[in-house]
């Protein structure tokens, strides 16, 4: 099969579990026999918005194509300048040459971000089939998390909660540079990780919400607009692959899919270590990995665990991956990050995962990573890897003190939940469910 996806492009210059599960599948995808390419969104010039793919030299067997004027690439820092998403393709036969001379017999688009709508028309006029992937929500949402001034974003009041929302988003100007050869070559540079890292640190703080007027309302229109204008495209894509019954959930709130299937995902790291593990001890191991920001649950994790403390006589501890000014008496752990050849050892330290997260997250690989290796793991409703945990550890808010207390409290839970995991159909790596 010949197979060409669209994502945000290759390591190093993109990371993150979007482009985590593309390279890993088209890797996989390669093994496997089948002719793999991608082609990603790039530099946009300063002269003349003449859109071309340029053939770059392969990455690890894939063939590599970047696409020269994109529309911007907003990544998750938002959308302020509008109508430049939206505009036309200027010669939008160079999307019908190119899949001619490439033919493929499917297209897997992992983001809309960069793609001009006319390239999604002239691949359904082609015949090719089209496969969509639910990494973030992107298209609904111009930050892609769903998350604004602090929770989940139920009721964005016809769009009019975009306008604060999105008004720190990054200029054209701005996102031009970062999708310049010269910024993919310094993007590692320690100048620019120390930019880079200064900017993401009130990335998810609080925002303040703007009067409401008459050229609010309009503003609220114009984000309506833009969202139609992506819900119009998805509901073109002969396939929507959710990864999990939260983003299914989510997205059918805004579109009618062709067809559709929920499976999970994984990638090539994670492999089968499930052991029986030994709960029988007096300091139960509470583990969180994720960054320690509210869109993660880390704070309300903390208001919870200090009004357990007391109440638990100090039976269990809780191993931080992220670093914080907060100061425990059960933190007992504390280190910023972890490399991917630390996990063994982390989770033979761990009795229970904790993932508290407060925003609509599509999937969490650590939910899965976790379980791969037999950890039980509690998680929000709201974590869309929870379709692969049972009914018994999977919380709402409301519930997360009870949750933990109760496995505190009686190990037996965890040592039932290991069981299930060692007999559960995990998608580890080389068990990818083949969706085209």
């Amino acid at each position: 099969m010949k197979i060409l996806h669209y994502a945000l492009g290759f390591p190093p210059y993109r990371t993150g579990g979007l482009t985590k599960y593309c390279t890993d599948l088209m890797l996989t995808q390669k093994e496997q026999g089948h002719y793999v390419g991608l082609l990603w969104p790039g530099q946009i010039t300063f002269l003349g918005k003449k859109v071309y793919i340029r053939k770059h030299f392969d990455w690890k067997g894939i063939q590599n194509f970047e696409l020269i004027n994109p529309l911007p690439v907003a990544l998750d820092e938002g959308i302020i300048d509008i109508d430049v998403y939206t505009a036309k393709c200027v010669n939008p036969e160079v999307y019908k040459s190119f899949i001619l001379e490439y033919k493929p017999d499917v297209i897997h688009i992992h983001t809309l971000m960069g793609l001009h709508q006319e390239a999604v028309d002239i691949m359904i006029n082609l015949g090719v089939k089209t496969v969509f992937t639910t990494h973030d929500y992107y298209g609904i949402c111009p930050k892609v998390t769903l998350y604004h001034n602090g929770s989940v974003c139920v009721d964005d009041h016809n769009c009019e909660d975009c306008i604060s929302c999105n008004k720190s988003a990054l200029s054209l100007k701005k996102i031009t540079i970062l999708q310049s050869p010269l910024y993919r070559a310094m993007k590692n540079s320690w100048i620019v990780k120390k930019l880079r890292n200064e900017h993401r640190k009130t990335f998810f703080g609080e925002q303040e919400e703007v009067s409401s007027g008459l050229e609010d309302k309009n503003r609220g229109i114009q984000y309506e607009v833009l969202r139609s204008y992506y819900c119009s495209i998805l509901e073109k894509i002969d396939f929507i692959h959710f990864n999990s019954t939260v983003t299914e959930r989510i997205y059918r709130k805004y579109i009618t899919p062709k067809n559709c299937k929920v499976i999970s995902i994984t990638h090539r790291d994670i492999a089968d270590c499930r052991t029986i593990k030994d709960f029988d001890h007096n300091i139960l191991k509470l583990t969180y990995l994720g960054p320690v920001k509210p869109f993660k649950g880390f704070q309300y994790l903390i208001s919870v665990l200090d009004e357990l403390w007391t109440e638990l006589n100090g039976k269990f501890e809780l191993h931080l991956y992220s670093i914080t000014n907060i100061k425990r008496q059960y933190i007992s752990h504390m280190q910023d990050g972890y490399p991917y050849s630390e996990l063994k050892e982390i989770f033979e330290n761990t009795d229970l995962l904790v993932v508290p997260s407060q925003w609509y997250e599509t999937y969490g690989f650590t939910v899965l990573e976790a379980l791969s290796h037999g950890v039980p793991t509690l998680v929000t409703e709201k974590v869309g890897a929870k379709d692969l945990v049972s009914d018994k550890f999977i919380t709402s808010n409301d519930e997360l003190k009870n949750a933990i207390r109760a496995c505190v409290m009686n190990r037996q839970l965890l040592v039932e939940e290991n069981k299930r995991i060692r007999l559960a159909n995990l998608p580890i790596a080389g068990r990818e469910e083949l969706i085209y």
